[in-house]
């Protein structure tokens, strides 16, 4: 899957006869199904090349032969996710399995068409993920697309055990059940203060305490939401001991996660703290009526591509299905609108949402009804206006 180091190099790049493509897959079962759509988006690149740039058919194809060599590979089609994108550019060919239900699109032109990426590079998502048990800590990073565990070596005790043995090596623990219970066994009672049970609450303290120090010196320039998962008898106590500022309480995912493989850790985390993600929706929604009042938000893309160009889109919304041709002309912030098979035409919004994103802000790509004002395709929230008064954002 991309990365934000590779999403930022292809935003980079600028070469004629660049070609994006972007079709939807199957994980598994309908391999041919997927060449072939494929296929049919080589073809339709094909002709796009030669009629932009007014190459032979043989030079079109032979501009795309590392494309058409991928797609000849029966194993590639073995592996793929919700979706495929394609770059091909002069001595520059990269390919992307991509957990995104992509609508078709095949973009040729002098850069790559990069919206559609945005979800899953973006951060606006991002979340940490701490799944505690008595047997195991660990923590992952994720967005709604993906998650990745974090290597807590050295930060914090990898269980229970660890961290009592750092008050006392000589402790000797030991475990009712012996080897029954196994690694991460929640159904422990440990005996390592005079044998009386009551002391597991202390030490579980201790324990949480513990994890929590290296959790939030690790965390500590961060502010992504830090959902707890695992034993529920253990979410509380440590609620009590973090320190963390971006603690997300509302929710949490319960039951022994330590066995659990990503996919299944990242189904729970996001079920979690999808809620959170969407009361900001709802807050920038808010924002943006409160903005437009002040006339530090608008619909006008003649307005929206030089702001986001220059870095001053804090919000954008645009219609996924919606799509705007012309050329942005930096020396004059001016924006000429051009039927998409003019030479010098680029996709307007595919500009807007990628500088908007690198520059910092929130990028919806969204059903139209979804906009805050769905009588036009695409909606920002300027973080200064024209006279460069600032917003409240």
């Amino acid at each position: 899957m991309i990365t934000r180091t590779q999403f930022d190099s292809l935003a980079a790049a600028r070469n004629p006869y660049s070609v994006s493509i972007y079709i939807p897959t199957y994980r598994v079962g309908k391999e041919e199904e997927d060449r072939i759509r494929y296929k049919n988006a080589l073809q339709t690149a094909t002709q796009k090349l030669e009629k932009r740039y007014d190459l032979a058919h043989a030079e079109a194809e032979a501009f795309l032969k590392q494309a058409h060599t991928l797609g000849d590979n029966p194993d590639f089609w073995k592996n793929q996710s919700e979706g495929l994108a394609v770059f091909v550019a002069k001595d520059r060919f990269e390919h992307y399995a991509c957990p995104i239900d992509f609508e078709p699109m095949i973009y040729v032109s002098e850069e790559f068409y990069l919206r559609p990426l945005i979800p899953i590079v973006g951060e606006q998502n991002r979340f940490h993920f701490l799944a505690l048990s008595k047997g195991a800590v660990k923590l992952y990073t994720g967005t709604e697309y993906s998650i990745s565990e974090v290597d807590l070596q050295g930060l914090v005790p990898q269980n229970m055990d660890a961290a009592l043995l750092q008050d006392d090596p000589e402790n000797n623990l030991s475990r009712a059940g012996g080897a029954e219970g196994g690694r991460g066994s929640n159904n422990q009672v440990y005996f390592g203060r005079g044998g009386d049970p009551s002391n597991d609450v202390e030490d579980v303290k201790t324990y949480l305490d513990r994890v929590d120090k290296g959790i939030s010196d690790y965390l500590c320039d961060d502010n992504a939401p830090l959902v707890l998962g695992g034993v529920e008898e253990l979410i509380p106590i440590y609620q009590e001991a973090n320190t963390y500022a971006h603690l997300y309480t509302e929710d949490f995912a319960a039951g022994n996660l330590e066995e659990d493989n990503p996919g299944l850790i990242h189904e729970k985390a996001w079920a979690a703290v999808a809620n959170h993600f969407d009361a900001q929706k709802e807050r920038d929604r808010k924002l943006y009526g409160d903005n437009q009042a002040a006339d530090e938000a608008s619909t006008d893309i003649q307005q929206i591509v030089p702001a986001a160009v220059n870095g001053r889109v804090a919000a954008l919304w645009m219609d996924r299905n919606a799509y705007a041709y012309g050329e942005y002309t930096p020396e004059n912030n001016g924006v000429k609108i051009m039927h998409d098979e003019d030479k010098n035409a680029t996709e307007l919004y595919n500009l807007a949402a990628v500088r908007a994103f690198q520059s910092g802000a929130r990028v919806y790509n969204l059903d139209r009804d979804e906009l805050p004002d769905d009588t036009e395709p695409l909606n920002a929230i300027f973080r200064y206006d024209v006279g460069n008064q600032t917003t409240d954002l």
